[in-house]
């Protein structure tokens, strides 16, 4: 997991707690978009989350190739 992972991971937590206060403080109506913008980064956090494990399937795939290639040369 990258730094910057988990700081996005991070600032999900933060914004959501900060959303939950403030619909208690101020209202549900009022902190709507502090909701969404916890899941908006919530999305990004998912998106580069299956992003990094496609490439990392995709480089053991490829390194299989190559070790089966190697094998029949050898």
């Amino acid at each position: 997991m990258k730094l910057f992972d988990i700081i996005l991971f991070a600032l999900v937590l933060v914004t959501f707690i900060i959303g939950i206060d403030q619909a208690i403080v101020v209202g549900i109506a009022e902190s709507y978009w502090i909701f969404m913008f916890s899941l908006a980064l919530l999305f990004l956090y998912g998106y580069r989350k299956g992003q990094r494990q496609a490439k990392e399937k995709e480089e053991l795939k490829s390194s299989g190739k190559q070790k089966k290639k190697k094998q029949k040369h050898g």
